[in-house]
């Protein structure tokens, strides 16, 4: 059921697990252009928008620039920074800018008063601790940049491990209308996860201002209350099963969705 939250629910992030929560996220220094030209593509590690702590290169695993027509191109990624490119934007359509996190995975184990405390690495590192559980995390981002007279076509799934992608062209992303989209994980729809977004420049700057929920075949609608640069996110986690659960008790998957919004 689609709902509309106008007070930001600040509760859910002063818990220790949503402070500990931060999504990749790709921004562009314009995500429309009408006639063309360049653009700086940048990513964004944290919670504040559209700038929070720098990126290490070496935490990346995928980070390419996808253009309407014709292959992927990779984009440079090196030391710590915000991992800014500049690109040439000449073709009309929809270019996708996409990066992905290497998986990683944390351990919560209990110290001697029962405090939760958290390590890096699977179950399997820490023999002699007291396990409480542990989380394979995996994170993907995406930014959709429009070039020439928004389109009537939606932009196409890019395989993703986990990925939100617009259900119809840009020419329908506009303020006061429902946005529908959809979430995949491994291609398959996601049901009845929590979505949320925000606009660029919405304050407070590490909050969000709209949530809903997917429905049973993955999809949700937004309704932006403003025109300019939305950011949505998802979060998905899931229980273990087979072999793996030796190693981590749940997988944890988030991904976020950048675009422009028209008036």
């Amino acid at each position: 059921m689609l709902h509309r939250i106008l007070a930001v629910l600040l509760a859910c992030w002063l818990t220790p697990a949503g402070l500990f929560a931060h999504e990749i996220k790709v921004f562009s220094s314009r995500h429309a252009l009408p006639e063309g030209g360049k653009a700086t593509i940048f990513l964004s590690w944290g919670h504040r928008v559209p700038v929070d702590e720098l990126v290490d290169a070496a935490s990346l695993e995928r980070y390419e620039l996808v253009p309407p027509a014709g292959k992927a191109v990779p984009l440079v990624r090196e030391g710590t920074s915000l991992q800014a490119n500049v690109v040439p934007l000449s073709q009309d359509g929809v270019y996708a800018v996409l990066v992905t996190r290497k998986a990683s995975v944390f351990s919560y184990v209990l110290d001697d008063e029962g405090t939760r405390q958290l390590k890096r690495g699977p179950k399997t590192a820490h023999p002699a601790d007291k396990l409480d559980s542990a989380t394979r995390y995996q994170q993907a981002g995406k930014a959709l940049i429009v070039v020439g007279k928004p389109g009537n076509t939606a932009p196409a799934p890019l395989g993703l491990p986990i990925e939100i992608t617009p259900l119809e062209g840009p020419a329908r992303w506009t303020a006061h209308t429902d946005i529908p989209f959809q979430i995949l994980l491994d291609g398959k729809p996601v049901p009845t996860a929590e979505v949320q977004a925000r606009p660029v420049g919405f304050k407070p700057d590490d909050a969000w201002a709209y949530a809903t929920e997917s429905n049973r075949q993955g999809g949700f609608r937004i309704r932006p209350s403003v025109a300019g640069t939305w950011v949505i996110k998802v979060n998905v986690k899931n229980l273990t099963r087979g072999a793996a659960r030796e190693q981590y008790d749940f997988e944890s998957y988030t991904a976020t969705l950048t675009l422009e919004v028209r008036p």
